[in-house]
């Protein structure tokens, strides 16, 4: 039964929450900052029942991967900030962020498919007491999201 209630679960895909906001550059050696919506960082329930009783299968967040597009990785074990320009002044960089290094393959204004992958802990509980644990479960979004970079000259001004 466990396994019913476990085929019947549906988690939420991460709704992507960054800034800049998807559609805008993010820009080589500036902080982007990435989170998922914490009003979604909940856990997610399904019932299995029979007439002998019935089983709980709870799915608990348990962590976001995130798979930045340019060959690394952060993981973050909560929700994290979203992103304002108050928190931006209090805090300065990101509590879950990246900082691009270096312009994709395909030059300035490229995109990376940015991706996350939520990953869920999976338990379960029966009417008569029982319980333990399932196989994690896994739920992923992605977005391509431009890099660029910004040039400067420096010129000495008396």
């Amino acid at each position: 039964m466990a396994e019913q209630a476990r085929a019947m679960m549906r988690l939420p895909e991460p709704e992507i929450g960054t800034a800049p906001a998807p559609d805008k550059v993010r820009f080589v050696n500036l902080p982007s900052w990435m989170w998922i919506d914490e009003a979604d960082w909940k856990p997610v329930s399904a019932t299995a029942s029979v007439s002998a009783g019935s089983v709980t299968v709870t799915a608990t967040p348990e962590r976001v991967v995130w798979d930045t597009g340019d060959g690394h990785e952060v993981v973050c074990e909560v929700a994290r900030t979203v992103f304002s320009p108050e928190v931006y002044r209090e805090e300065g960089s990101p509590d879950c962020g990246h900082t691009y290094t270096t312009l994709p393959p395909g030059g300035a204004g490229a995109e990376v498919d940015l991706v996350a992958d939520w990953e869920w802990e999976v338990s379960w509980a029966a009417s008569d007491g029982r319980g333990g644990g399932l196989a994690p479960l896994t739920t992923s979004s992605s977005v391509s999201v431009p890099v660029s970079e910004i040039h400067s000259v420096v010129t000495d001004i008396r």
